[in-house]
């Protein structure tokens, strides 16, 4: 393919060695020039850059919501009068939108950066067996997580494991069994050769290949070509290894994950991966096919989505607290603030912020507001007409998000704070916290998932209720004089349950769009929470794969290239 050639891995791996970890280390910028692929990544200090430059490319597959979020159960769009092909499934929906073009090229740009690693791995001289073999898991494991995203999304793709040299005008695509059949031989591989710990925090490790393959078995249990029970199992078995096997643990605490007020609160004994950033803003680029975008990209933006634009009102303004919203993304929809129990779970008040305080002295559709007002609140328990007549703030019940007296054509909701950033200025991206890619409790959900589905639900309850167990708030309900913990236990379950669960537990970082697509849930769960979708209903099954793009498809000209039924 045009995009997997060594000249862009070049570029990418002499610009971007300095800035890989930069989010807990800096490295030493040396002086590259002169050097040539064939001089420098048959070193060990060459080749170890070359493995860094695989780091990068994730930030922007991480760096957009949409694609995953968008046209789910929890995610619709901001606008009321909402356009958004990826939430209605209309026929815009369809192999030109960029939103998948450049998904796909972002893809196989970093499945050719693992490609040119395990070539070069081949050649490399003078390097620690040991340390080799590591690096060439860190490489196979990352392959197999971008092959997981593109079968997941858009069925049969080029399955290309060898570095490209030239450009090819003659690719087919590989039928995604045996797709899956290769990510999973990359994961088992790559979970033999890796560390179970690393001093490189951002580095992928040996559980990053348990957790991704317990997912993937998971995944193949569904489908047609998969082995049913047998992968269910087998999922189950590899999640509660790395369970029980450690190193992680879940933090006893869930609003510490995400609280930037607690020191070193990423650094934690639950993350098994995660992105990297960093506070020095030289070492942020968001690049896409290894270069910098017209646009320059620099830092995180993850602090800026599932907001509504608060910059109108004058009591809030340009508030580095609320930041700026990215609404072109998917914002959450009214259905999931309802699917806290807010009595008993904590996760909802470290999700949102229910109350928003006027940051400066300002009016407000006729309400003046000293600072540190509260200028909305979003209340538990629906206020009735007459409570809310005698507040001096604007009070929106649990059936009044889906519009906003700010602007007609919006909604209003609860902030998230889940993501939130201190001190930064309000403008675009700049964002220094990392993205957590997987973590302990879904590994827990996972080894939930996979044992209902094996039939086996005494060993399924123990999983799920240790999440709501963490996520209980302490002490004793007053009313019933029975602990939160015990409150929050349940004896039965379902898949529904479970989805449910996750969105409590993982909104805005599990990719939402491919759970509900492995359960077979997508297209349900959409039409009955998705207020937009719903209205539409035009969300059919061949939607259950995204277009292939038609760029690809127009530089294919020397062997078959069929684009997805439906589009």
């Amino acid at each position: 393919m045009k995009y997997l050639k060594n000249k862009m891995l070049w570029l990418l791996a002499l610009t971007m060695v300095s800035c890989t970890f930069g989010c807990k280390k800096y490295l030493e910028e040396n002086n590259l020039g002169g050097q040539t692929a064939e001089t420098y990544y048959v070193t060990a200090p060459g080749f170890e850059d070359l493995v860094k430059s695989n780091y990068p490319n994730l930030r922007y597959l991480f760096n957009n919501n949409t694609l995953y979020n968008m046209g789910t159960d929890i995610f619709s769009s901001y606008a009321v009068t909402d356009v958004q092909p990826l939430n209605l499934y209309n026929s815009s929906l369809n192999s030109s939108i960029s939103d998948v073009d450049t998904y796909w090229k972002q893809l196989y740009y970093a499945i050719g950066t693992t490609n040119i690693t395990l070539y070069w791995a081949t050649q490399v001289k003078g390097m620690d067996a040991t340390l080799l073999n590591t690096r060439i898991g860190e490489a196979k494991a990352l392959r197999a997580y971008y092959y997981y995203m593109l079968a997941e999304t858009f069925g049969d793709v080029p399955l290309v494991l060898e570095k490209s040299v030239t450009a090819s005008v003659a690719f087919s695509r590989t039928p995604e069994q045996q797709v899956y059949t290769q990510i999973i031989k990359d994961l088992t591989e790559a979970a033999a050769a890796l560390p179970v710990t690393t001093t490189d925090q951002g580095r992928v490790t040996k559980g990053f290949a348990q957790h991704l393959l317990a997912k993937v078995y998971l995944t193949r249990g569904y489908k047609s070509y998969g082995a049913g029970v047998n992968d269910f199992t087998q999922a189950a078995t590899l999640a509660e290894s790395l369970i029980t096997t450690g190193p992680y643990t879940l933090r006893p605490v869930f609003s510490s994950l995400f609280d930037p007020t607690v020191a070193n609160f990423q650094i934690n004994s639950e993350v098994i991966f995660s992105v990297q950033y960093s506070t020095n803003a030289a070492t942020n680029p968001v690049y896409y096919l290894g270069k910098v975008q017209t646009t320059a990209i620099t830092g995180n933006n993850l602090h800026q989505n599932f907001l509504w634009e608060t910059n109108p009102l004058a009591a809030i303004g340009r508030s580095a607290l609320y930041n700026k919203a990215i609404v072109t993304n998917a914002v959450p929809d009214p259905y999931f603030f309802t699917l806290f129990d807010k009595t008993r779970d904590s996760r909802y008040q470290a999700t949102v912020w229910n109350t928003l305080l006027a940051q400066a002295a300002g009016t407000v559709n006729g309400r003046t507001f000293a600072v540190g007002d509260t200028v909305i609140y979003y209340p538990d328990v629906a206020f009735t007409t007459a409570q809310k007549a005698a507040k001096k703030y604007f009070v929106f019940n649990p059936d009044e998000y889906r519009s906003s007296p700010f602007s007609g054509l919006t909604r209003t909701y609860p902030e998230f704070k889940k993501f939130r950033e201190l001190n930064l200025a309000y403008a675009d991206n700049g964002g220094t916290r990392d993205t957590y890619v997987f973590r302990l409790a879904e590994t827990y959900l996972i080894a939930a998932e996979a044992y209902l589905q094996a039939g086996n639900l005494a060993k399924a309850l123990p999983f799920y209720n240790a999440v709501r167990t963490r996520a209980a708030k302490t002490g004793i309900n007053p009313v019933s004089g029975i602990a939160y913990t015990t409150e929050m236990q349940v004896t039965t379950l379902t898949l529904d349950n479970i989805l449910d669960e996750r969105a409590r537990e993982l909104v805005g970082e599990e990719l939402r769009w491919f759970e509900l697509k492995r359960t077979g849930k997508l297209i349900a769960r959409t039409l009955t929470y998705n207020d937009e979708a719903k209205a539409a209903n035009t969300i059919k099954s061949f939607h259950l794969l995204r277009p292939i793009p038609q760029s690809q498809i127009d530089l294919n000209r020397g062997a078959a290239f069929p684009q997805n039924p439906g589009y």
